[in-house]
């Protein structure tokens, strides 16, 4: 499959933040298996193809070689805090127009979901240029033809073509009230309606109306995530700019379940082996 980021007039940054010691987990959950593959490794796989710059953030040598056999560009350190994991990654994204924070911990992320926020900002960017430019005919037929160029990356995924070897994306979407199709149809919408004005907004996943991760921010929230408070991420610049977040809904809350606890993966090992033969589109 082509790269994605060769179809978009955006250049999209994705930090995979995998620095989390596990204390509540007693120890580094981002290794524990699901399906036979490490946490951290579903995640990662879900980001392929996806961006034009990929880092996975950690200070664990397990999960760098294990990332670095997957094809993703490792940060190793022992810095102490959540902010420093934000400003290293954030050192690699010299050059994106985006940067999404995708968590190393929740592996049933589907990566038709981080594309739907990947396509909200192009919407964003063809809004803007179209009020910049006093026209709009010629913008609005490539963003068109970017957000076509997404949605077969995210029909492609949904199909199954590069599936774990287990139902991990059935799981994800098992109690989803809507196909991945008309999913699709819903996030266009959304990234259409909220570009009107010709914002660049932040943009993260939802389910029934709760934000959580991946969040993807515009360039213009760079340099506040690069000077974070100690032990802030993310989160603190997206409450910072409350008005300026726009959320996507994703298909169903097990792909923003996030393992904390060792009854956390256990449920999520549960939900995964009861879902595991659903005959859902992927």
């Amino acid at each position: 499959m082509p790269h994605a980021a060769d179809n978009r007039t955006l250049k999209h940054g994705c930090i995979v933040m995998a620095s989390g010691v596990g204390a509540r987990f007693g120890g580094n959950k981002l290794m524990a298996e699901l399906c036979g593959a490490p946490l951290v490794g579903h995640v990662v796989r879900a980001t392929d193809d996806l961006f034009s710059r990929r880092v996975v953030v950690t200070r664990h040598a397990d999960v760098a070689a294990l990332c670095e056999t997957l094809g993703a560009q490792v940060i190793l350190h022992d810095e102490p805090c959540r902010n420093d994991t934000v400003r290293l990654g954030m050192e690699a994204m010299d050059g994106c127009d985006t940067v999404t924070f995708v968590q190393g911990d929740q592996p049933l992320i589907r990566p038709a979901s981080i594309a739907a926020l990947l396509r909200a900002a192009e919407r964003d960017a063809g809004a803007a240029r179209r009020d910049a430019a006093g026209r709009g005919v010629a913008d609005v037929s490539g963003c068109d033809a970017v957000g076509a160029a997404l949605a077969d990356i995210a029909e492609d995924y949904a199909m199954g073509l590069d599936a774990v070897k287990c139902d991990v994306d059935a799981a994800a979407g098992c109690d989803a009230a809507e196909s991945d199709v008309a999913g699709a149809a819903k996030y266009d919408a959304v990234g259409c309606n909220a570009a009107e004005s010709g914002v660049a907004r932040i943009w993260r996943t939802s389910f029934d109306g709760v934000p959580g991760a991946p969040v993807l921010f515009p360039s213009w929230a760079f340099d506040e995530l690069r000077s974070l408070p100690r032990g802030k991420g993310g989160g603190f610049v997206a409450k910072m700019h409350a008005e300026c977040v726009r959320t996507i809904e994703v298909s169903s809350e097990w792909e923003l379940f996030d393992v904390d606890t060792r009854d956390d993966l256990e449920q999520l090992q549960t939900h995964v082996a009861r879902c595991g033969g659903a005959s859902l589109p992927r």
